[in-house]
């Protein structure tokens, strides 16, 4: 977790920038929230309309009230993963969860112990790529997270804020084409871009070898998939994540490993 003077800076940073990532057209996003996070979401979601152009039509209830929701009519629901696990309805309606902070410490309570807070977004939303933006918002460092420390809510390490992350990936020729037609799928959904090169091991292992040597690490690709035999050293790399078909590598130089996570994650489910 990122310190309050951390965030602090960061969020000073922030201002003191051009706001130029502005989407391309109005929104309305319809949102329910837990009331224990009634003041860091309002200032967030504020912020987040400010910097973009965008309409956000939030409520805010008590966990025991969200059972008793239409969930057609909600975009995003944003509640402590603990009570969101208990609506069944829900799970089957919405199709990926985003966590962004923790319940207050008191004492010594440990957050390795308690279920996170979450933005959940509903499957088939007509307004998804601006829920998981708002979402993605409320766990940047520089964004939400910055809300959340002031209101005394432990935060989690999010991506870097960017309106539109960009994903690279390197992938074995056999499963380029694969990969490119999911990532579409995703990309439509979430509004990421990707950038994908297919490669043999040879190639591959050429290509990764002259970036890991050289000063220029920000290149390496942020996923590598299906690649068995790599000679690039392990310490660029997380430990490899698990796949049906194939596994893949995500470099510790990612800007944005949640998002490139949730991608390989949202990949297994859908093959």
């Amino acid at each position: 977790m990122l310190s309050m003077f951390v965030l602090a800076a960061m969020f000073v940073v922030w201002q003191k920038f051009p706001q130029n990532q502005k989407s391309e057209s109005n929104t309305k996003i319809s949102v329910i929230c837990d009331m224990k996070l009634r003041v860091p979401s309002v200032n967030i979601i504020s912020s987040f309309e400010k910097e973009y152009s965008c309409n956000i039509n939030i409520t805010f209830l008590n966990s025991d009230e969200i059972n008793k929701l239409n969930s057609n009519l909600i975009d995003m629901l944003i509640f402590n993963e603990s009570d969101l696990a208990k609506i069944a309805g829900f799970n089957s309606k919405h199709i990926s969860i985003i966590p962004f902070a923790f319940e207050k410490s008191f004492g010594s309570d440990d957050k390795n112990n308690r279920q996170p807070f979450s933005c959940l977004i509903k499957e088939n939303s007509s307004q998804s790529q601006s829920a998981f933006a708002l979402a993605r918002y409320f766990s940047a460092p520089s964004r939400g997270q910055f809300f959340l420390a002031e209101a005394g809510f432990p935060g989690v390490d999010g991506d870097q804020w960017k309106l539109r992350p960009s994903i690279s990936i390197m992938v074995e020729n056999n499963y380029e084409r694969e990969i490119s037609k999911f990532a579409k799928i995703f990309s439509d959904r979430e509004g990421i871009t990707f950038e994908v090169s297919s490669k043999n091991l040879k190639e591959a292992n050429a290509t990764m070898n002259l970036i890991s040597k050289s000063k220029a690490k920000e290149y390496l690709p942020d996923l590598l998939i299906g690649f068995d035999q790599l000679e690039i050293s392990h310490t660029f790399f997380m430990p490899p994540l698990k796949g049906k078909q194939m596994d893949c590598l995500l470099t510790n130089k990612s800007r944005f490993k949640k998002t490139a996570i949730r991608f390989w994650k949202s990949f297994q489910n859908h093959v």
